[in-house]
Formats: structure tokens, C-alpha cells, sequence
């Protein structure tokens, strides 16, 4: 089904197409400098599979009740949605529960890596903190395994970021230094469904930042910035410490973060609004979709300045 830059549906049949125009630079000179700034000012049309309401629901509930259990609820899903030759549970860094990792094989090694955590802390159901993120992997998964793209994703379940990110951290240290170097971005997901899309305030690529307004401005959907206090931690952080550019994608507000300092909150004051989560759903499956592209023109354009 097609989509014009507005985000309206053009009618047909399959993949569903969209073509998507970039701000200008000098609005986005906020973010973080992992990585050169290299503004992509020509549209890019993207295509991806529909992202399909029931099933997506059908995810989310009933949250798991242990890590453990989360680890395997997901390892199924990532299954039904046609990952298995390349999926995989990974024990890092001495943490009990492993990582989920699946694997969308692209044209070249180059890896863009799509992360949430596995883990909840405490009490409350942790439907928002942070279910609703991971059982949204194995969908963006689906989305983008229609068509073979230019790079390869990672789509991964990470342990223990309660306990320093024990569990992306060891996900990163068990990779050679050439596997490392091949990992461009880093996508994390937190916190999804409760409000309308966010990026955490001054974390995020000036890239990444950059092209996650141009889908949302493509698809008519609104997106905040919001910026949490010091004390809280994402994966993000063991990704930045080996240079990896990331970004922070989440719905967090001045009300309902108290979920961050209180989790026994989470699936009683506050729950998860399925039209603000399945519109999220959709600007991250055109994100990546979009990212798929834009990584590889930039790639190009600092090859061609490196002559």
C-alpha cells in the first residue's frame, strides 16, 4: 500500500512505499557528534511491510512476570514473525538472563542495531518499561524483511540494563574489533505507547536526530523531545562508549515518567494507549526503512570526500 509524503494512503497492494524529504540542516543543529554531520538533502523513497494492528496488540499482552520469561516470550515472537536461522540466545557479561538477538542479513555488513531492554525493574508489571518496546522488535523485523536491504540489523533483546547495561555491554565486548567497526547507528527503544513519540533530549546523533523529523514530518506524526534526569541509564551509554552513534526513541512525559522512579506505577496508573503505540509502530518501521537508505548515501558521500 503507497503513501505520499504526507503520509496518505495511495491505495494498492504489498509493500507500502513512502517517499521522504529532509528538514534543512540548520534546524537541527541540537544533538550529540559521535559521528560527522552529513546532511542528505535528496528525498528517499523507502518501502516496507504494513504494520498489522491485531497482531501487534496480540504482542503486548499479557506483559511476562520475570526477565526470564520475557527472554523466551521473545525468543517466540521472533519466531512466529519468520526469524529462526538467524536467532539466537547469547549469555554476556555473567548476567542470568541471555540476550535475543535476530538477524536480518542486508547486501553488506554494515549494521544498523535495533535494541530494547529485557529486563523490568521491580515491581508493577513493566508493560511500559519496558515491554511494550521489546515486544515491538520482532514487528519492525517483519516490516523490513519484505524487500533484502543495503545493510544488515540486528534486532536485540538486552539483559540487565538495570544493572549496567550488563547485557549489551557483554553483547558488544563478544564481537571482534572489525565486527564493532561495522555497526554504524544504534537504535534504543524505551518506554513506548504511553504518550506520542519522543527522543530523548541531547542524546541522540545529529543524524539519526535529523532523519527521525524527516519520517515524522513525512507521516504527519508528531514527535517531542524530552530529556530525562542524570540518573537515568540506557544501552545507549554501551554503545557511546565504543563511538557508536544512537539515538534514544521513547514516549515518556512529565507524568508519566514517574514509572523511571516508581515501576510499580507501570500498568496501573498509567497504561499503554494503543493508537499513540501503533503510530509509533509505524514511524519506527519508516525509520529504519528510511535509515536503511540514508546510512548508505552517506557512506557513499564520505567515501567520494575521502578520495
Amino acid at each position: 500500500m503507497g503513501a505520499d509524503a504526507n503520509g496518505r494512503r495511495e491505495g494498492g497492494a504489498g509493500a507500502r512505499a513512502l517517499v521522504v524529504g529532509l528538514l534543512a540542516a540548520s534546524a537541527l543543529a541540537l544533538g550529540c557528534l559521535e559521528s560527522r554531520f552529513i546532511p542528505v538533502p535528496e528525498p528517499v523513497s523507502v518501502r516496507l511491510g504494513e504494520i498489522e494492528r491485531l497482531p501487534l496488540f496480540e504482542s503486548l499482552t499479557p506483559a511476562p512476570e520475570s526477565n526470564a520469561k520475557r527472554a523466551d516470550r521473545l525468543y517466540t515472537l521472533f519466531e512466529q514473525a519468520g526469524c529462526s536461522e538467524t536467532l539466537v540466545r547469547e549469555l554476556a557479561g555473567g548476567a542470568p538472563t541471555p540476550n535475543v538477538v535476530c538477524v536480518l542479513q542486508g547486501r553488506t555488513p554494515w549494521t544498523l542495531v535495533v535494541g530494547a531492554h529485557l529486563d523490568k525493574a521491580g515491581e508493577g508489571s513493566g508493560a511500559a518499561d519496558n515491554w511494550s518496546s521489546i515486544a515491538l522488535l520482532p514487528t519492525l523485523y517483519k516490516s523490513l524483511r519484505k524487500e533484502q536491504r543495503n545493510h544488515t540489523f540486528m534486532f536485540a533483546g538486552f539483559s540487565h540494563a538495570q544493572l549496567k547495561q550488563t547485557g549489551s555491554r557483554g553483547f558488544l565486548r563478544r564481537m571482534s574489533d572489525a565486527q564493532r567497526e561495522k555497526i554504524l547507528a544504534m537504535v534504543n527503544l524505551k518506554g513506548l505507547g504511553l504518550s506520542s513519540t519522543a527522543l530523548w533530549q541531547g542524546q541522540a546523533d545529529r543524524n539519526l536526530r535529523q532523519d527521525l523529523y524527516a519520517v515524522a514530518r513525512a507521516l504527519d506524526l508528531p514527535l517531542r523531545e524530552v530529556r530525562f534526569f542524570q540518573n537515568v541509564t540506557t544501552d545507549v551509554r554501551a554503545f557511546r562508549l565504543w563511538g557508536i552513534p544512537a539515538i534514544t526513541v521513547h514516549s515518556f512525559d512529565s507524568k508519566t515518567a514517574r514509572i523511571l522512579a516508581r515501576p510499580e506505577l507501570d500498568g496501573d496508573a498509567f497504561r499503554i494507549d494503543i493508537d499513540q503505540y501503533y503510530d509509533s509502530a509505524r514511524m519506527l518501521a519508516t525509520y529504519l526503512a528510511y535509515l536503511d537508505d540514508t546510512m548508505r548515501i552517506r557512506r557513499e558521500k564520505s567515501q567520494q570526500a575521502g578520495r
